[in-house]
């Protein structure tokens, strides 16, 4: 959308750590200058001035529900604060669910790049599992499917896209694809796409992992913004590895700085690591090795395994030494800088665990809990 005069209006929020209270703002937008002004919406008084914004900030950045991160504070734009921004926007930020069944499981990054290449960004992400009969005929009864189509050991996954007329677009790609005659599901109206969310995205639902002989892989937010989410799972499916469970999650600063506290000191670039990872979405994975016949060596070792072979696989986190050195890594192929690397893996074997129950366990059911979901 060209913007050229015209401004963005939203309420945005943010979460003030002195006080320890929430305040709002009414921001502006001025897409043509790229600039932003703010005004404190309790007090009335401007809070900053009309103000040139980073370059990696960009029009695209600006929609109900985005992450914005300001002059060091993170924003989130929690309303439209006119009827113009609403006209021009709600068209283009059109929300739509596709479900996968437990039997495409094995396609899930080939879905996921089916629809980021057709300019749609993913905005939620969910794998699931059912633990009764009743949840499983109610979970057929939205898809109108055979239950008996979900009785079976891999996961089903549920995710959301968002952009321009996604869910007429998005129900053209999945029957225009060689999966719709295998059950992937997408809703066909405004309707059925609010059915689909409020039952497999807004609901809390049983995680997929395992929590055992595994590692966690994040998929930074730059990634989910440049629409490469689905080749990079696929590029770790490709090497051998099982991804057990996968979701979507959001980290307060807090968080990202408690996760990522162990470079503090160690990386010169750890508070903008920090700003990276609080800047939007991320991928949370958890990641295993392929069963082995036999299951060789201790639990311990096998937990070892995992988190080294994973790590030698994501490359160094400096990309650029990746890309002149291990040009074939995950962090080789998709890393824009040492910060946009594309993904973040356990470094410690013992961390393996801590890390995937940290986010599928602890901050799970904090998001429930708390009401981001």
């Amino acid at each position: 959308m060209e913007c050229n005069e015209r401004v963005l209006s939203f309420i945005a929020e943010w979460f003030d750590p002195a006080p320890q209270v929430y305040k709002q703002f009414l921001l502006k937008y001025h897409c043509k200058t790229n600039e932003v002004e703010m005004r404190d919406i309790r007090t009335k008084r401007v809070f900053l001035k009309k103000t040139k914004i980073p370059p990696s900030l960009k029009e695209s950045d600006f929609f109900h529900g985005a992450n914005i991160l300001l002059l060091s504070r993170d924003l989130k734009l929690i309303e439209y604060a006119d009827s113009v921004t609403r006209k021009l926007l709600e068209d283009v930020d059109e929300r739509t669910v596709c479900v996968l069944p437990p039997s495409l499981y094995e396609s899930l990054g080939d879905v996921i790049m089916l629809i980021e290449n057709a300019g749609y960004t993913l905005v939620d992400l969910k794998s699931t599992c059912f633990g009764d009969a009743k949840d499983i005929d109610a979970a057929a009864d939205v898809l109108r499917i055979d239950p008996r189509d979900l009785m079976r050991p891999e996961p089903l996954v549920a995710m959301s896209f968002r952009g321009a007329n996604s869910i007429a677009a998005v129900n053209e790609l999945a029957k225009a694809s060689s999966f719709e005659g295998h059950g992937l599901s997408c809703p066909t109206n405004a309707d059925e796409a609010l059915s689909y969310t409020n039952f497999f995205m807004n609901r809390h639902s049983r995680t997929t992992a395992t929590f055992e002989e595994c590692t966690c892989c994040i998929i930074k937010p730059h990634g989910i913004k440049e629409r490469i989410v689905g080749a990079i799972y696929n590029d770790i499916i490709s090497r051998g590895f099982v991804v057990s469970a996968v979701a979507m999650f959001r980290l307060e600063r807090a968080a990202a700085a408690e996760f990522l506290e162990v470079y503090d000191g160690v990386v010169p670039e750890y508070s903008e690591m920090v700003d990276e990872m609080c800047s939007g979405d991320l991928v949370a994975l958890e990641v295993r090795l392929k069963p082995q016949i036999g299951g060789g060596g201790t639990e311990a070792d096998r937990q070892a395994e995992v988190v080294e072979k994973f790590r030698a696989h994501a490359g160094p986190w400096d990309v650029n030494m990746a890309k002149e050195l291990y040009s074939d890594t995950i962090r080789g192929r998709f890393g824009r800088d040492r910060i946009r690397n594309a993904i973040h893996c356990t470094d410690l074997p013992k961390d393996g665990t801590i890390e995937v129950d940290y986010f599928f366990n602890i901050l799970a059911d904090s998001q429930y809990i708390d009401g981001w979901k």
